[in-house]
């Protein structure tokens, strides 16, 4: 039963994320207090209920480490604070499996991290690529940019093939080995070359859609200054630009609270992913 109210809290709280992200690039600080409120409310329910006050200091532990990764990625302006504290809101929603029958490799709270890392890197890939196509004067002006660096390209990925080549006989001669173990390492420079073009591309992405001069008359509240941390300006900072005049650079970042509910739905309903792999 608690799983299952645990369940309801984040799908909502989580789809209110995303749909107000998706819609308007931004949602309100409430909103993941709200869950973490929530989670901490059911559970100290829960944990008078069946006498067991782990099930609360369970969330308020991971919980709160999951929040101060979070605040360590704002503060290095990686994050946005509201993604920071949905990624504390995930911990202190799911500090353990709850009830549901998951497989997991690693400890639950290591297997969910790594279970949103591993949505949050191909949501970043699906959500740039298509930004890319819906901006066609742009996409060909990254693979313009792409020609002249093929060569360097080519010559890392062969030296990189070569070494997996080489440690395949090595292992192969001195270890017995599953074949699709051979395969796993064989498809290592492809796994490469996807990262570097994804690389390159994400960045020019990056310079060419998600940064743009506006005039300060045009300045919004939530909208983030180029150099600064990923912090919407206030009311207060907005009227302080407008007086100000001129120009300035705003950044926009990938829309990056429906990663959350993913990560949700794929540890609660499948497992962790990394446990598909060995």
């Amino acid at each position: 039963m608690l799983g299952l109210i645990l369940l309801a809290v984040g799908i909502c709280g989580f789809g209110l994320a995303a749909y107000w992200d998706l819609k308007t690039t931004e949602f309100p600080d409430w909103l993941p207090y709200s869950i973490i409120i929530l989670s901490l409310g059911i559970r100290a329910v829960f944990a008078f209920i069946y006498a067991d006050a782990w099930i609360l200091l369970s969330s308020l532990l991971i919980g709160s480490a999951f929040l101060g990764f979070g605040m360590l990625m704002y503060y290095a302006r990686q994050w946005g604070d509201g993604d920071a504290w949905l990624i504390g809101a995930l911990g202190f929603l799911f500090p353990d499996a709850t009830g549901f029958a998951v497989n997991t490799f690693f400890p639950f709270p290591i297997a969910m991290l790594f279970n949103f890392f591993f949505v949050s890197f191909f949501y970043m890939v699906a959500y740039s690529v298509a930004l890319g196509l819906m901006n066609r004067s742009v996409a060909r002006k990254f693979f313009g940019s792409l020609r002249g660096n093929l060569k360097g390209m080519a010559m890392i990925i062969a030296v990189f093939t070569a070494l997996c080549a080489g440690l395949v006989i090595a292992l192969v001669s001195a270890f017995p080995m599953q074949p699709m173990m051979l395969v796993y390492m064989m498809l290592f420079p492809f796994v490469l070359a996807a990262i570097l073009l994804f690389a390159r591309y994400g960045k020019f992405v990056e310079n060419n859609l998600f940064r743009r001069q506006i005039s300060a008359k045009k300045v919004r509240v939530g909208d983030v200054p180029v150099g600064n941390r990923w912090r919407g300006l206030t009311e207060q900072e907005v009227k302080k630009i407008k007086n100000k005049g001129g120009k300035i650079w705003i950044k926009e970042g990938v829309r990056f609270a429906p990663a959350f509910i993913i990560t949700l739905l794929v540890t609660m309903l499948y497992g962790g992913i990394f446990a598909a792999f060995v």
